[in-house]
């Protein structure tokens, strides 16, 4: 029949999340923030669909690559490096909650200290927060970054000339 009329309810951690795909959902939603104790906490943040898993793959896969090629550290702590210098960038250019975040807990950090936490998983979100534009961006930025030392390729794409 004309599809799901109420809003998406995910329970977790003392918080409602609604995810609001029509107009359906919409007015749901509404009737259920007009019914919300007092005080409460709303937030709203525009929807966007999962990065892909291949993008995902290929960002491992680069980060190994780079460690292999350059010999300058492990995987993990050239994902922490990429992270800080391309990711939080990308993420403060969009986001005054991710920059507000950011500068609370982690600007004013040794830079050693930046790195460490960024190359530990889940520790501070950053390619987790950005969408599939996003990443393609931060993807794009690690390979301009490298091009002189690693030939960095997306799938599909033809490699690069060498400069012999």
């Amino acid at each position: 029949m004309g599809g799901q009329q109420t809003a998406t309810v995910i329970r977790e951690c003392g918080r409602v999340r609604l995810e609001i795909h029509n107009e359906n959902h919409l007015a749901a939603a509404m009737l259920k923030l007009s019914k919300a104790k007092l005080p409460s906490v709303v937030s709203i943040e525009d929807f966007h669909v999962d990065r892909s898993l291949p993008l995902n793959s290929l960002s491992h896969a680069w980060y190994s690559q780079i460690s292999r090629t350059t010999k300058e550290d492990l995987p993990a702590r050239i994902k922490g490096y990429c992270k800080l210098h391309f990711g939080v960038p990308i993420l403060r250019a969009e986001s005054e909650d991710f920059c507000e975040t950011y500068d609370r807990i982690i600007k004013s950090l040794p830079y050693e200290t930046k790195i460490d936490i960024m190359s530990q998983p889940d520790w501070f979100p950053i390619t987790s927060l950005m969408d599939n534009a996003q990443f393609v961006h931060y993807l794009e930025d690690i390979q301009k970054h490298y091009s002189d030392r690693v030939q960095l390729v997306f799938p599909n794409e033809p490699p690069m000339e060498s400069a012999a």
